[in-house]
C-alpha cells in the first residue's frame, strides 16, 4: 500500500514538474532573462533609423527611445559601430493619424496614431539575424478634428507610440527570436 502511495506521489511530482513550466512558458514566462540570438551579441549599435514617412523628426525620437529602452534593461549600447557585436537597423515605414471612432452623427471623436517600423539586426560580419521584421504600435486619443489630432499626436502621443515600439524592439531581440 505504501509503495502504491509513493508511486502516486512521484507521478504527481513528475506531472507538476512538466505541466507548470509548460503553462508558464505558454504565458510568456522564461527562466532566463536574456535568450535568443543576443546570447552571442553583448554590445549593440543603434543606427539612426531610416524614415520613409513625411514626419521629419520622428527618426531621432525613435533612436532615442530604443537606446533608452535597451539601457534601462542593462543592454550595452555603444556609440561607435566598430565596437559593436551587433547593429540594429530600423526603417519607419508608416506613420498615420486617422479617425478610429465616430459619434452618432458620423464625426470622428477618437483618433489613432499608428507607427510601423521594419527591424533588422545584423552581426559584426553583416549577416542578418533578424531581417525586415515589421513591428507596429498605436495609441488612441480624443480630438475634435483632424488638425487638432495631428497636433496632439505630434506633441505627445507619437512619443508614447515610439516608446511602445522600443519595447517591442527589445522584446524581439531578447525574447521572441
Amino acid at each position: 500500500m505504501k509503495k502504491a502511495t509513493l508511486e502516486i506521489k512521484n507521478f504527481f511530482k513528475i506531472i507538476f514538474l512538466i505541466v507548470i513550466p509548460f503553462i508558464l512558458a505558454s504565458c510568456g514566462y522564461r527562466a532566463a532573462t536574456h535568450s535568443s540570438v543576443i546570447d552571442s551579441i553583448k554590445t549593440v549599435y543603434v543606427e539612426t533609423p531610416k524614415n520613409s514617412t513625411s514626419n521629419p523628426d520622428i527618426a531621432l525620437y525613435l533612436k532615442k527611445s530604443i537606446i533608452n529602452e535597451l539601457i534601462a534593461h542593462n543592454i550595452k549600447v555603444v556609440d561607435q559601430k566598430l565596437h559593436a557585436q551587433g547593429y540594429l537597423e530600423t526603417d519607419i515605414t508608416s506613420y498615420s493619424v486617422d479617425p478610429s471612432l465616430f459619434n452618432s452623427e458620423g464625426l470622428p471623436i477618437v483618433y489613432r496614431c499608428m507607427i510601423t517600423i521594419s527591424l533588422t539586426l545584423k552581426d559584426r560580419d553583416g549577416k542578418a539575424l533578424i531581417l525586415n521584421k515589421l513591428l507596429t504600435s498605436f495609441a488612441d486619443f480624443k480630438a475634435n478634428n483632424r488638425e487638432i489630432a495631428l497636433q496632439i499626436a505630434k506633441n505627445s502621443v507619437q512619443q508614447k507610440v515610439l516608446d511602445q515600439l522600443a519595447v517591442l524592439v527589445r522584446e524581439d531581440l531578447f525574447i521572441n527570436f
